[in-house]
């Protein structure tokens, strides 16, 4: 990668000010100017060279922009809007995976603890023990071993969880205590507690987690922190009715917000949180931003840069 130091930066969204204010702290010589998301007026068209939203401008080809950064780890809404051209793009981690992994965390833990069950137990003024709380050696399967993947088994296995990773090839991963292809997942998915999809949206991970996944679980919570459209709507219904899946909580959906007549809000075994497991934070953008500026600066790929062909 050739050397290129971002001059003019300009920053879209209602947290522009905020962010041209912490980075002209740490990055004196990067210029910048605060938008609204949309087309780019032609000045800023021409004055950039750099640019950070959460969408790409659709005249963002007849710019000067050569480097784009996003505010967030998902890329599949902007990818496609990059495809053929030479601009870098990079997204924000920060302290994501931990974040994610500690939601995935509460909810398994209120499962083990039957915590549900004893607040309508609470509402009934019913006194009524259920069974002993499972978590230390009990098995959950993370769907997706990068750093979102990564971040979700490193919490859970601190708290006693055995954790599987599958990915497409098997190959080795951080932070699991065993790691397996998808297609000879079977045994790890018909044993788990748990499933968590921690997938990235691409052509090859679009419903994904469907039927063929799902019938191998028995009884297992699934867990979704990983892109909506990676799920098959359809074929976890039809897993909660059959009991192989015996609760799913949902926080990431393909269609967002979820539409008031859906059947996950009304079914008694599924939980639905608005996108809230990793939201980014002002300051892990203004970081993000710091370390790809520097290794641009440097000739260097940035630690989370985006390969545009592949989608992640």
């Amino acid at each position: 990668m050739h050397a290129f130091t971002p001059r003019r930066m300009l920053l879209a969204g209602r947290h522009g000010s905020r962010l041209a204010a912490a980075l002209a702290a740490v990055l004196p010589d990067l210029a910048t100017r605060s938008v609204p998301h949309g087309p780019l007026p032609a000045d800023d068209a021409a004055w950039a060279d750099s640019y950070t939203g959460f969408t790409v401008p659709e005249n963002l080809a007849g710019s000067g922009v050569r480097w784009v950064h996003l505010p967030m780890a998902g890329v599949d809404r902007v990818v496609e809007s990059l495809a053929g051209s030479d601009v870098v793009l990079t997204r924000t981690v920060g302290a994501m995976p931990r974040s994610i992994g500690t939601y995935v965390l509460a909810h398994l833990l209120a499962d083990a603890w039957h915590l549900r069950e004893y607040a309508e137990q609470q509402a009934r003024a019913e006194w009524r023990p259920l069974g002993s709380a499972r978590v230390h050696g009990t098995t959950v399967v993370v769907l997706g071993t990068g750093e979102i993947g990564t971040g979700v088994s490193r919490v859970l296995r601190s708290a006693g969880y055995r954790v599987v990773g599958l990915n497409t090839g098997g190959r080795q991963a951080a932070d699991v205590d065993d790691v397996a292809a998808l297609a000879d997942a079977g045994p790890h998915l018909a044993s788990c507690t748990a499933l968590v999809n921690a997938l990235p949206l691409t052509d090859a991970t679009r419903s994904l987690v469907d039927a063929t996944v799902l019938t191998q679980l028995d009884g297992a919570v699934v867990v979704n922190v990983g892109r909506g459209a990676t799920m098959a709507a359809r074929d976890l219904h039809a897993a909660l009715e059959t009991g192989h899946v015996r609760r799913a909580v949902l926080d990431v959906l393909e269609t967002e917000p979820l539409p008031a007549d859906d059947w996950r809000w009304s079914h008694p075994r599924v939980t639905v949180t608005p996108h809230v497991s990793g939201r980014t934070e002002p300051d892990d953008v203004v970081d993000a931003i710091v370390e790809a500026y520097q290794a641009l600066s440097a000739g260097r790929p940035p630690r989370h840069v985006v390969d545009v062909g592949r989608g992640y």
